[in-house]
């Protein structure tokens, strides 16, 4: 079918234009009126001839990344606080938005919310793209009749989920340079520096001191078996993916990891500030503890964090209360189980979730920037060793023969 270009306005006096296909113009004229819009124009698009590959991959570009989900929540919501109706406010995101994936997003709730299905149910149909968390979320905004809210809240939480992943990574990005500096640099003067120099040693091997020869060695081994150390790495990378995925092997590492002395601390922060956030604004929502539970679970990645959280479960419905279930998972912060203590004797447990969720939050993200930190000069101390020490033997071997020669 034709591409046809069109622009309309609201009873408002609100503009809106954007592409549809349809057979003919006339049909893009009756469903600019059929959806309450006043046609200005449509016409034909000059760019309507596109390959089918082209096509099939536009039509099957599904993923949304996360500050598009992020983008059309804080939309969404804007346009549900304006008083517009679900169906409405999707079909402007339907034919509106400037990104694909959320165009065919959009198209596929709007065709659920036409048939009688409420939007968290439409949400969930597509687990792919919203989480059980957000679907929860919004299921209880809609039973209290303020869905506004619950996707201002789910906004907020995207947000802050995004600060957080921005910062881990603007933190990473020089220790990262650094690493592949220090790679490529050993990479080059063992290829070709050291084989260089080492011409000089011909014939005088035996005379060498022990680092020389080791770091000749070494050398050599690069030069002729690079590509092997290449598989060796790649199929090494692989492995420990694997090790640390499986799930026969992820409660294992996962209560190594609690172990270790910085990260252990900082992984336990991490956990207990996406559980308490979750937990709270689910609460805040309407949602009854014993069905928030499990939903703020499903958020969290520790398999012992998860083992032990379905164990208060069923602690919390023989009658015990939050505190002293997560209280006998010996995992929490004691900060953390005091302040749920207080929340619960003074009827006020999600606004003290959210407090502990803000708490961890910032120790959390000033422990991972002390620690990567503290990457950079260790990386740094790493190369000038490597390289100092690669220096010194070659200067060694040099001294050796010089004083034999003399």
């Amino acid at each position: 079918m034709p591409n046809f270009e069109y622009k309309a306005t609201t009873s408002e006096g609100k503009i809106f234009q954007g592409q549809r296909e349809e057979r003919d113009h006339s049909d893009v004229i009756n469903w600019l009126r059929n959806s309450g819009y006043i046609p200005i124009y449509a016409k034909e698009s000059k760019s309507t001839s596109k390959s089918k590959l082209s096509d099939y991959f536009k039509v099957s570009k599904k993923s949304i990344t996360a500050n598009q989900l992020l983008s059309f929540t804080e939309q969404f919501a804007t346009l549900v606080k304006a008083k517009l109706p679900v169906d409405h406010a999707l079909r402007i995101f339907k034919d509106l938005s400037e990104h694909e994936n959320v165009r065919i997003m959009s198209a596929d709730l709007l065709k659920e919310v036409e048939s009688g299905n409420d939007l968290s149910s439409a949400l969930e149909k597509q687990r792919s793209i919203f989480s059980p968390y957000y679907v929860n979320m919004v299921r209880a905004s809609e039973a209290s009749g303020r869905l506004e809210v619950g996707l201002s809240r789910m906004h907020a939480y995207l947000e802050n989920a995004k600060i957080m992943r921005d910062k881990l990574i603007s933190s990473l990005i020089y220790p990262m340079i650094l690493v592949v500096v220090a790679i490529a640099s050993l990479f080059i003067i063992m290829t070709f520096v050291v084989p260089k120099i080492t011409e000089l040693f011909e014939g005088n091997e035996e005379l060498l001191p022990i680092a020389t020869k080791v770091v000749i060695i070494i050398s050599d081994y690069v030069s002729s078996y690079w590509w092997a150390i290449i598989l060796v790495l790649v199929a090494f990378i692989l492995l420990s993916r694997h090790l640390f995925t499986a799930p026969n092997y992820r409660a294992f590492w996962d209560a190594r990891f609690l172990k270790l002395p910085v990260v252990g601390d900082l992984l336990v922060k991490h956990e207990t500030a996406k559980f308490t956030g979750s937990l709270g604004s689910l609460l805040s929502n309407g949602v009854p503890v014993l069905s928030a539970l499990p939903i703020a679970k499903a958020n969290l990645s520790n398999s012992l964090f998860l083992e032990n959280i379905s164990r208060a479960m069923e602690q919390f419905k023989e009658g015990k209360s939050l505190f002293q279930t997560l209280s006998n998972a010996n995992l929490f912060p004691s900060l953390a189980l005091q302040m749920i203590k207080v929340g619960e004797e003074t009827g006020e447990l999600d606004s003290m979730l959210k407090r502990v969720s803000e708490i961890y939050d910032k120790e959390t993200s000033s422990a991972m920037q002390r620690v990567v930190n503290l990457f950079e000069p260790v990386i740094i101390i790493f190369l000038g060793v490597m390289i100092g020490g690669i220096i010194v033997s070659i200067l060694l071997g040099m001294v050796s023969i010089n004083d034999l020669a003399t």
